[in-house]
This record gives C-alpha cells, structure tokens and sequence, in this order.
C-alpha cells in the first residue's frame, strides 16, 4: 500500500517537473522573439526606411534607341544621402531604385556596407551611358566595388534586375 501512494506521488512530482519544464520552455522562446523582433527592422516597422519616390528613370537601348524598363527613383545628390545610399533598407520594390548624382565624372569606389539587400550596381559616364554593371553585389560586404571609368551617376537595383530586363553595358538611360 505504502509503494502505491510513492508511485503516485513520484508520477505526480515527474508530471508537474514535465509541465513546469514546458511552460518554462515557452516563457524563454517567447521572450527571446520578442527581443529579436524589437532590436531588428522588419518590413512592416515604422522605422522602416521608406522609399521616396523622386523622378522615373529609364534604360535605352544603345541597338534600338528605345526604352528597355522604366523605374522609380530616390535620388541621392547630397554628401548625406550619397554616403547613406541604400544602407538599412530591408527591402525594394523591382520597379524601384535609386540614383547618385555626383558633381562631377570621375573614378569612384563603392561598397555594401550595412546594406542589407543584394545589388546590381550600374555605373553611368557624362554622357548616359552605362559604362560598368556590378551585378549581385554581396549584402553587408566592406569589399570596395571600383568604377574602372568615369562616372557621373550609378543606379542601383535589385540584384538580378539587369540580367532580367537585358540592361548592358553600352546602354543609356534618362531621368
């Protein structure tokens, strides 16, 4: 008699541990997503960085003269906004992008740091004309990314975007 009230003392004892261990379980997964959903930015956060929409760009074609794709741009022309570019964004439309507007045509470096979305990269001379593609540019990279050639203005787009709609080098574009 006395080994039936140990057993089920001890089954009693083992259920409550298993359900404690659980509720404790749940209590720590909740409490460690609600701290990663805070200190991250996710798409839908109102601290998201938002897209301004300032002007449509399109791509020429440099065989038929005529256009390829046509987007939105967010232009960067101010020491500020050329420094920042696209860095903290999480996400972009494929009908958007952005452009820097330099003060005047020379060989530049750029580079993916604290940008999180992959790239193409399309460097532009004086004249309209896309002189280089970087396409798929590696998010979060401090690899310096070299124009080779004069530039006056470079786009950026969502990585793959060039091979997507047949944008090359040689192409122009307007704005």
């Amino acid at each position: 008699m006395e080994s039936i009230t140990v057993n089920k003392k001890l089954f009693l004892f083992l259920h409550v541990l298993g359900i404690s261990v659980f509720v404790l379980s749940y209590i720590c997964a909740c409490e460690k997503e609600k701290r990663s959903t805070t200190s991250s930015i996710s798409a839908d956060s109102p601290n998201e960085i938002k897209f301004h929409r300032e002007g449509e760009l399109a791509f020429i074609s440099k065989e038929s003269r005529k256009k390829i794709k046509t987007i939105y741009i967010e232009i960067a022309d101010t020491p500020e906004k050329l420094e920042a570019g696209l860095m903290y964004r999480r996400t972009m439309a494929d009908t958007e992008g952005m452009l820097f507007v330099f003060k005047k045509a020379k060989k530049r470096f750029f580079w993916m740091e604290n940008t999180y979305i992959p790239l193409d990269m399309i460097f532009v001379d004086e004249n309209m004309k896309i002189v280089k593609i970087e396409k798929n540019t590696i998010p979060m990279s401090e690899e310096k990314i070299p124009t080779h050639k004069n530039t006056l203005y470079t786009v950026e787009v969502n990585a793959g975007f060039c091979d997507r709609y047949g944008i090359n080098v040689g192409d122009y574009i307007q704005f």
